[in-house]
């Protein structure tokens, strides 16, 4: 009996260490399919950005043939522009002023974090995050269309997010590619009923940037949709212990708005004022307008000034990011390439998205022209993941991919020049 025992023992164990063996590989597996499906267009994207800094550094730096090279120091830093200042000041100094407080902690917090560890330059580090949070990006999202749509889909999402034109803000140093990264993995996290990894997420994503905070509206309409019938089951059968468990499935929603309540409690320590992220727009926004007011402003300068002034062009270009957005959104609900009803959330959120980045136009310029009444619209549409999710259902059609590709591409290169030179047009 006593040499039967062990064997007897040895035998339940077995089938439970089988059975988590493959429950790990069934859950690891598709996370690796999706890295090695996203991996090439991640690294030659990024290899686009090392040869247009490269060519673009010397070309537009180094005067006409002129035998001194340039540093890849000051090659870098051909990237170090406008917002990519602000978070690395936030990051060696903390925040200096009140203009300050319109830039979320989440992201200088981890370039802080990395530049007190490793001691190099801060730029590089903000690059590095941004870049590996991209990385992270494409693999989440890739993973969440394929599960929501299917594989072809899934790959020509994460190919157009990459070539969009101004998806270099993927490789600055910006906090774009970690907010989206962190929302993603909220919505994830929202569809495979993985509340309180929603609510985690949704908290961190808000702690990056203030429309993270929809991601709580986005929770309950997820909850609700997705719980309804199961409350409503168990409050008719008065199955009191089901409903509890259904209803505690809500809590991890206070996550969302707790981020935005953590970054405010800092901010009453340092200005004494929690609402600080919001008076600091007064340096960068008008007050809070009605949402057809900031592209009447613009289509009111396109049509008064100068068809070739750099108010004209600049107002084109957001109102183009507009016009194409707001389509993608409206084909999400009517067409041939509309959403299931169930998918709607992800529309939801993208218009909550284009609807608050125009409800507070830019400040005009020292002169009066309203060159910029939408501000960073361009990159602001990166967040609106639907849409590229449309784009590559549209894609299926040879035609509109092959066109895509032909103004994505140039218009990509372009901005990117234009970002790295200083000229301020996205």
């Amino acid at each position: 009996m006593q040499t039967q025992e062990p064997m007897a023992i040895g035998a339940s164990v077995a089938p439970k260490i089988n059975t988590l063996s493959s429950s790990w590989r069934a859950t690891v597996t598709p996370w690796l399919h999706a890295t090695r499906a996203v991996l090439p267009t991640f690294l030659l994207t990024r290899l686009l950005f090392l040869i247009l800094s490269y060519f673009g550094g010397i070309l537009f730096f180094v005067p006409n043939y002129s035998p001194a090279p340039l540093s890849l120091r000051a090659m870098l830093h051909t990237w170090y522009h406008w917002d990519a200042i602000r978070y690395a000041t936030i990051a060696t100094k903390g925040y200096p002023s009140l203009d300050f407080a319109a830039f979320f902690p989440l992201y200088p917090a981890l370039e802080r974090a990395l530049y007190l560890t490793t001691h190099r330059n801060i730029l590089a580090i903000g690059m590095l995050i941004s870049n590996l949070a991209f990385l992270g990006t494409l693999i989440v999202f890739y993973r969440f269309v394929e599960v929501e749509f299917d594989n072809t889909t899934a790959q020509r999402s994460v190919f157009y997010l990459s070539i969009f034109p101004t998806a270099f803000f993927f490789f600055a140093a910006y906090n774009e590619s970690l907010f989206l990264l962190l929302m993603l993995l909220s919505f994830y996290s929202m569809r495979h009923r993985h509340w309180w990894f929603a609510g985690l997420f949704g908290g961190l994503a808000t702690l990056t940037r203030s429309l993270g905070l929809f991601l709580a509206l986005i929770f309950l309409y997820e909850f609700a949709r997705q719980q309804w019938l199961p409350l409503l089951q168990a409050w008719h059968e008065r199955h009191f212990p089901t409903l509890l468990r259904l209803l505690s499935s809500v809590i991890p929603v206070i996550f969302i708005p707790l981020g935005l309540g953590i970054y405010a409690a800092a901010l009453n320590v340092r200005f004494h004022d929690p609402l600080a992220f919001q008076h600091a727009q007064i340096y960068w926004r008008l007050g809070l307008h009605f949402p057809w007011d900031a592209p009447l402003i613009a289509l009111h300068g396109i049509l008064t000034q100068p068809h070739f002034s750099f108010t004209v062009a600049h107002d084109l270009i957001d109102l183009s990011a507009l016009v194409l957005f707001s389509v993608l959104l409206l084909l999400c609900f009517v067409g041939p390439e509309r959403l299931l009803r169930s998918q709607w959330s992800f529309a939801l959120f993208g218009i909550l998205a284009l609807t608050f980045s125009i409800l507070f136009p830019g400040v005009p310029a020292p002169n009066g022209l309203p060159y910029d009444p939408m501000p960073s619209l361009q990159r602001f549409v990166l967040e609106i993941f639907v849409g590229f999710i449309l784009l590559a259902r549209l894609g299926r059609r040879p035609w509109f991919h092959q066109g895509y590709l032909l103004f994505s591409l140039p218009l990509l290169a372009f901005f990117t020049f234009q970002f790295i030179t200083g000229h301020w047009t996205v």
